[in-house]
């Protein structure tokens, strides 16, 4: 309570202690101070808070970027190990002759500029190898063996890898003793060597190694891939986003310096070891760095984590460097060949605040250019309102020694310009008292007239009504603001047509009933700024102010209206309002575009993971082996390809596709994968247990997230093979039939007739002839028959008539030359049967009376072909000398196994019955369903 009303008391006395003009100057100005000052605070803190935003997402985005790319770089020597090792095991490479091994090197390191050493070391201690010497990069060769007496002897190169001259004789090299070979013999697969320096002392490198196996498991060496971790570092140069920030690489287990994006080297001089070069350096930690963003960087990172290990996961940190606020980003990175590094990225926060301090910048000019405007016509506005006041306290002092002719000089008509008129009236009756009458009048004209020339010097529209309309006085300002030099009487009800007064912003006439003057004869002090008075060329926006006068019984009788041009000062509030409503527009359309930019982004996510369960889906739904492999390695396989190749799933990934090639495919399939075949290739694949199949594979080759993938469908056509083969030699067969139901029996018998000719030629040359005749005749007969079996065609001899008529005239062909005699019966109605068992039932008795004629001697043959309801039989018998059945398989002779199978497709009953002497008997049965 005591503090309170000393507070109280303290403002009490403060119009005492101050001037007029300084109490309402100094609270103006710290008011407007105030609120310029808290918008360009709250505009820096939103600045920072987007920065916050904005670095998260940018660390993440290039940390993902130098690790996918660090990724790959990182993946080129275990490819350049695994195309050597398998040009080894498809026979490509010999290890044994060490001259092509050299130039083939020499070559590959040509190829792949960011590996500085290819090479291969065998278990006898040899060693060749093609490096670009540190630490210009020279092309050298560098070989240790029999012929070097085991020093690693280096060897300058011209252009096509030939040996020049001799660099350095070198010093005893043993490749056993050395991290990059024992390791890989130990784990038995690729793997990453310790970091070592190089022999000249002049780099640091790491090897990327690999066994090589011959087929029966030995090992015949190692294969090396070296890289200069230097060219790592400019490496991650070549990836910075900007040109402050820094990216480098702490092996996790020692925390040291792998690689950096700066120009420092990772490694330092060891000056306890000057014997051996390779040990005159050695790397160091990255705490100990000679960059001061590395080596502080480095230093936080243990203070915050201690043991750099326990970073399992990504983390986001932001320290202040030099008094420099800087983002960093630390990312775990390792594979399954050894690597354990911790990826850093630095990026300092000036990297984002340039655009943001633009903007901070123009809003602090901004605010400063409104505080200045706003403080200069605040004072202006002060100015106007003090100075009244102290001109009257002039004049009060005045007054108060005696100067009655001081006159107050206040152009204005507001409560300050009526009480500077109030106290000239004062003065003058005052005056008026010690004058004489006949100045009175004198002094009140000269009044009036002062008065009329103070209100027409006013700059703003003054002017006096009476309750009935009437003007009772204006000044010039009025006149010219309503263009009128003299105003005539009109009536309250037509005041605003007459004088084009509007509602200001509309094209209403001002409401009569709202008229300031009308409020003013109710007795009532109004103010307002909503009128304009239009012309023909311009609108006149006004601040009206209305006050009442009233006589000495209260009763009101003029109506004083000021009317102030407000047209500056709109067009200045509609400027600071359209810069308003532009600045949040341009928020809002940010705001806007930064959702719409989230939006699209997670929906592209969700379609990619759309995308890729619905590519699992389809390829786990298909019948056919799915793959798909960068640069020979499998990445993804379905089910289906493990089921067909014979593995579990688990094995798949990571295996070289050559692993399921058959040897005698692989150099086939390397080429359609080298040159980037797509389309069917047929192949013979491996499985797990060693069988091969035949295979139909389908390719191609497509982009994805970066990367270079081909992705293949691969189908077993085993099934397929079988039934070409199957078909094949179904054809073959038929035609072996058809041959020698044709050719073969017509040969034989033209033979026969030749050979009995040929005997006759001498005795009898008409039978000799006749004989002649007959096998022409029956060489025409098979060709013709044997054409029409080629083409599947219906024998020529069905051609002219029923199967009886066909097999009597072949028996009247073979036999007429002979003293053979022909019994042909047909039992039975004839009626039709199929053209398929015309055709086989016409062949049996073929082959049947050709054997007759051949072998039988017979001097009757008999053909019966009978037509029962049910079946439909063929009887063919001679009283030749017949044989014996025992002695004769139908495996081995052709003709009856012909018969047999002709008999057997067309689900016939085939008996043959002979013996010796008497005769034989060839009887097929059929059942018919009529």
């Amino acid at each position: 309570m005591f503090n309170k009303r000393l507070s109280l008391k303290y403002f009490s006395y403060l119009p005492a202690k101050f001037s007029l003009r300084t109490i309402l100057i100094v609270p103006f100005i710290l008011q407007i101070l105030a609120v310029v000052g808290l918008t360009g605070y709250l505009a820096f803190k939103n600045g920072q808070q987007a920065v916050n935003e904005v670095a998260a997402q940018l660390l993440s985005e290039i940390s993902r970027r130098v690790e996918q790319n660090l990724q790959t770089f990182l993946e080129m020597p275990h490819q350049i190990n695994q195309n050597n090792s398998n040009a080894i095991k498809l026979g490509q490479l010999d290890v044994q002759k060490f001259a092509i091994l050299e130039r083939h090197l020499f070559e590959q390191l040509q190829v792949f500029h960011q590996v500085s050493l290819i090479g291969f070391a065998n278990t006898n201690n040899e060693f060749i190898s093609a490096e670009k010497f540190p630490p210009d990069d020279l092309m050298t060769i560098r070989a240790s063996g029999k012929s070097t007496k085991y020093n690693l002897r280096t060897y300058t190169t011209n252009f096509q890898g030939d040996r020049t001259e001799i660099k350095d004789f070198g010093k005893p090299y043993t490749p056993q003793r050395r991290d990059w070979y024992n390791k890989p013999i130990k784990e038995k697969k690729q793997i990453w060597s310790e970091i070592y320096p190089h022999n000249s002392g002049v780099a640091l490198y790491i090897g990327a190694s690999q066994p090589v196996y011959d087929q029966q498991g030995n090992l015949q060496g190692i294969l090396l891939s070296n890289l200069n971790l230097s060219k790592i570092g400019a490496f991650l140069n070549r990836l910075k986003i900007g040109e402050t920030d820094i990216s480098y690489i702490i092996e996790r287990s020692s925390e040291r310096l792998v690689a950096t994006s700066t120009n420092e080297k990772p490694f330092r001089s060891n000056r306890l070891q000057t014997q051996l070069a390779e040990n005159k350096i050695k790397p160091f930690f990255a705490i100990d760095s000679s960059n001061k963003i590395t080596k502080a960087v480095s230093q936080k990172l243990q203070k915050k984590f201690g043991n750099l290990k326990s970073i399992e996961t990504e983390q986001q940190l932001d320290f202040k460097i030099d008094s420099k606020r800087h983002f960093i980003q630390v990312l775990p990175f390792a594979d399954h060949r050894g690597i354990d590094w911790l990826i850093v990225v630095v990026v300092p926060e000036d990297h984002f605040m340039a655009k943001i301090n633009a903007n901070t910048r123009a809003t602090i000019l901004l605010c400063i250019v409104a505080l200045i405007v706003a403080v200069v016509i605040g004072i202006l506005i002060l100015h106007w309102i003090t100075e009244p006041v102290l001109i009257l306290k002039k004049s009060a002092l005045a007054l108060a020694q005696g100067e009655w002719e001081k006159r107050i000089e206040i152009k204005r008509s507001d409560e300050l310009g009526e009480l500077a008129k109030s106290f000239n009236s004062m003065a003058d009756q005052l005056q008026a008292k010690f004058v004489e009458m006949q100045d009175l009048n004198k002094a009140l004209s000269q009044n009036e007239t002062r008065l009329k020339q103070f209100l027409d010097a006013i700059p703003v529209s003054v002017s006096i009504n009476d309750p009935s309309g009437q003007t009772y006085y204006t000044n010039r300002a009025s006149q010219q603001l309503v263009n009128v030099e003299i105003l005539p009487f009109v009536e309250n009800e037509q005041m605003a047509k007459y004088y084009q007064i509007y509602l200001a912003g509309t094209d209403q006439l001002y409401p009569t009933d709202k008229l300031p003057t009308l409020y003013s004869f109710a007795g009532e002090t109004v103010h307002i700024d909503n009128i304009e008075f239009r012309h023909p060329n311009k609108t006149i926006p006004v601040e009206v102010l209305s006050t009442p006068i009233f006589d000495e019984s209260g009763k009101v009788i003029y109506a004083l209206t000021v009317c102030i041009d407000v047209t500056e000062r709109k067009k200045a509030e509609k400027i600071l309002a359209d810069y308003n409503s532009i600045l949040e527009r341009q928020v809002a359309e940010r705001t806007l575009e930064l959702q719409r930019e989230i939006v699209e982004r997670k929906q592209a996510e969700i379609a990619l993971l759309e995308s890729e369960t619905r590519f699992r889906l389809l390829a786990e739904a298909t019948f056919e082996a799915i793959t798909i492999t960068e640069r020979g390695i499998l990445l993804y396989s379905n089910q289906t390809c493990a089921e067909m190749f014979g593995y579990e799933l688990s094995e798949l990934v990571g295996m070289c596709v050559m692993d399921f090639t058959a040897p005698e495919c692989r150099e086939q399939v390397t080429q359609k994968m080298l040159s980037g075949y797509e389309g069917i290739y047929e192949t013979v694949c491996l499985r797990k247990d060693g069988t091969t199949f035949p295979a139909e594979v389908r390719a191609r080759v497509m982009s994805y997230r970066g990367r270079i993938i081909r992705m293949a469908a691969i189908q077993d056509i085993t099934s397929r093979k079988q039934a070409e083969q199957a078909t094949v030699l179904a054809e073959r067969n038929r035609l072996a039939q058809e041959i020698h139901d044709t050719l073969a029996q017509a040969f034989a018998v033209v033979i026969v007739h030749l050979d009995t000719a040929s005997r006759k030629l001498t005795t009898d040359i008409e039978v000799a002839q006749t004989l002649i005749k007959a096998g022409r005749d029956l060489a025409h007969s098979g060709l013709t028959e044997a054409r029409c079996s080629i083409k599947a065609l219906r024998s020529q001899l069905l051609e002219d008539g029923d199967i009886f008529n066909a097999l009597n005239r072949f028996a009247t062909q073979i036999f007429s030359p002979t003293n053979t005699h022909i019994v042909c019966q047909v039992i039975g109605e004839i009626y039709p049967l199929s053209p398929d068992i015309e055709n086989n039932l016409l062949r049996i008795g073929q082959e049947a009376l050709t054997n007759a004629f051949k072998y039988a001697q017979a001097g009757e043959i008999q053909i019966k072909l009978a037509y029962q309801e049910s079946q439909c039989s063929l009887r063919i018998k001679d009283d030749g000398q017949g044989f014996d059945m025992s002695s004769v398989s139908i495996i081995n002779s052709f003709g009856l196994l012909v018969m047999s199978e002709r008999a057997e497709r067309i689900g016939a009953k085939l008996t043959i019955q002979s013996s010796p002497g008497q005769g034989t008997e060839v009887v097929a049965i059929i059942k018919i369903s009529l």
